[in-house]
């Protein structure tokens, strides 16, 4: 199943969110990356999930390997359907 994502590539809530508005079930995934999650946090996220959302987190955690680990449960708890990790931290 090929899934269309959006990217949310946007500095604030307010114009992710209208583009999520306008394209609505039409997209399957809405992703988020470090612009937009530095700027409006987790609490974004929870609201779009809480409205039926699917969200890619595009934070690319690379960082030493109990690091990486903790941040993944954290944004396991999020509920977000993707999460991309760079694996060269270590073991």
């Amino acid at each position: 199943m090929i899934e269309f994502v959006f990217p949310l590539d946007f500095d604030d809530r307010d114009k992710a969110k209208k583009w999520v508005d306008i394209l609505g079930d039409s997209v399957d995934v809405y992703k988020i990356g470090f612009q937009l999650f530095t700027g409006e946090g987790p609490s974004f996220v929870r609201e779009l999930v809480d409205s039926g959302k699917e969200i890619f987190l595009d934070l690319k955690l690379h960082d030493i390997p109990n690091t990486v680990r903790k941040a993944a449960q954290t944004a396991a708890r999020l509920k977000v359907k993707y999460l991309t990790v760079h694996a060269s931290g270590g073991r």
